[in-house]
């Protein structure tokens, strides 16, 4: 008898350890409950506000057209901030969610520019893109016909992936919707009436042989499809005159009255 309370108590004590265990992988690869962190943590530019707030603390006159805008596989950082700042400058609420407010292992290498280290990344980053759409579309600030997807390498890679509807346009930079060896990251998938704008660089040290190709041959009979090729080799855009130039004037000419 007491042998098999013994068995017993090991056996339940197995079971919590192994349903603990569960939970703790589940939340790793990035559950419902925690994609919420990623937009409560978001860096939010305002028009004429010259700081990120979080989105609880975006107040407005009227409602703007909002971008929701997604960082690369190293975070947030210069390219992000400078993207937001030009954009409210120019008029717009740009929402930035933060993937490491709910992750803490990143995809890449930045020195060694290697991507490819926690592939679980990008299952999150479509998370994070649907929560963030409806989130936008909940609040009262923003211009619900008016909202734009733009994305910078991991996060231009998860823009070309989502299959979501109601975008008013997406901005692809930093990556070339192309993989050879992975049809599921090879093509842009948002629906064929979504305007499309792609900015690439001729080359790109982050480029691999699979991933050899452009934006533009995965266009097919996309309406509204555009690439911006610039000169020379690069990965990061928003230092390239004609690059924001075209990110403005493409949003510009997609806004719905």
């Amino acid at each position: 008898m007491k042998t098999t309370i013994i068995t017993k108590r090991s056996f339940l004590l197995g079971l919590l350890m192994f349903v603990l265990g569960a939970v703790s992988a589940y939340a790793d690869d990035g559950n419902e409950a925690s994609v919420s962190l990623s937009w409560d943590k978001s860096h939010v530019y305002v028009p004429g506000s010259g700081k990120a707030v979080t989105p609880d603390m975006v107040k407005v006159a009227k409602a703007a057209p909002v971008v929701i805008y997604l960082h690369g596989c190293a975070g947030y950082n210069s390219e992000s901030a400078d993207w937001g700042d030009y954009l409210s400058s120019l008029g717009y609420i740009v929402v930035q969610p933060d993937s490491f407010a709910w992750r803490s292992e990143s995809n890449c290498d930045t020195k060694a520019k290697k991507s490819g280290l926690f592939p679980k990344a990008h299952g999150m980053r479509q998370q994070e893109i649907k929560y963030a759409l409806e989130e936008v579309r909940k609040s009262p600030w923003a211009d619900r016909n008016n909202i734009f997807l733009m994305g910078f390498s991991e996060g231009g890679t998860a823009a070309a992936r989502t299959r979501l509807a109601g975008f008013s346009g997406i901005i692809i930079t930093g990556w070339r919707c192309t993989n050879a060896k992975n049809p599921n990251f090879d093509g842009i998938f948002a629906p064929k009436e979504t305007p499309i704008l792609t900015v690439e660089w001729n080359r790109d040290d982050w480029q691999t042989d699979a991933t050899k190709g452009s934006c533009s041959d995965k266009f097919g009979d996309r309406p509204k499809a555009t690439q911006l090729l610039l000169p020379g080799n690069g990965h990061a855009v928003f230092d390239q005159a004609k690059a924001r130039e075209a990110v403005s004037q493409f949003i510009k000419d997609n806004l719905k009255q």
